[in-house]
């Protein structure tokens, strides 16, 4: 019995040294572990960008004005700032969309006054205090660098905006019909061929909506302690996607 008590005793002081050893040489070659992630999924984040770029496209091809064209890149940071900020808790709204909208007409007029002045920003400013006068006197311009500016903060908050009613207000629909508008807009000032943007926007649409009411059905569905199949996110897609295609065609047809 002694013997059995000597051998326990043993066992464990071994078993402690492996412990400490090990959790030492764990600590010490851990790797910096970053994660990006989305919950909703990245696929919902490119039908979002599908979405919002569908109705920029067309804006740049309805050609209103010229060097459309920076409106790529403003889209882009546009929805990269409305995940960020719908995704962060630790700001106030109110500051976080302050921010967000000056962030926006600095890029705006950076980027208007790079296409049109050569980068010379005193040149801008004497433009938009020259057109702020005329208005002001009941006065018109012709000045297309004032109507890039608007295009391009308009552009971005549009980007912002969609973003932010997905992840944070979780308001989809909103998003949408923000979107369709400023579409509609456009295309009633091109040519017939470009109703290829409405076909991808509603494509788009139609695989968001599914892709978010999936997510949250999922997201119920695991609150309230029910099975689902593992791969039941890809089947629904799967059909989502052929009765899309499909209400397309009918409605074409």
């Amino acid at each position: 019995m002694r013997d059995a008590a000597v051998e326990r005793l043993v066992k464990i002081i071994s078993e402690k040294n492996d412990d400490d050893s090990g959790g030492k040489g764990f600590r010490s070659r851990r790797p910096l572990e970053v994660h990006i992630g989305l919950a909703e999924g990245w696929f919902s984040l490119f039908l979002v960008a599908i979405v919002v770029y569908s109705a920029i496209w067309c804006v740049q091809s309805a050609g209103w004005v010229e060097h459309l064209n920076i409106l790529t890149l403003t889209t882009a940071l546009g929805l990269i700032g409305g995940v960020l900020a719908a995704k962060q808790q630790r700001f106030s709204r109110l500051l976080i969309h302050c921010s967000a909208i000056g962030f926006g007409l600095l890029l705006a007029f950076w980027q208007t006054a790079g296409a049109f002045y050569a980068g010379s920003t005193a040149e801008f400013v004497r433009a938009l205090q020259s057109w702020f006068v005329t208005i002001t006197h009941n006065g018109s311009t012709s000045d297309d660098s004032i109507f890039l500016f608007f295009i391009v903060t308009l552009g971005f908050i549009l980007a912002y905006t969609s973003a932010w009613l997905v992840y944070r207000t979780r308001s989809p629909w909103l998003m949408i019909v923000a979107n369709a508008v400023v579409l509609l807009i456009n295309l009633s000032n091109v040519d017939a061929g470009y109703t290829i943007f409405l076909v991808v926007f509603l494509i788009a649409a139609l695989l968001l909506l599914l892709r978010f009411n999936l997510y949250e059905s999922v997201k119920r569905w695991q609150r309230q302690g029910l099975r689902y199949a593992d791969d039941i996110g890809w089947d629904v897609m799967q059909a989502g996607a052929l009765l899309s295609i499909g209400i397309l065609i009918f409605s074409w047809l």
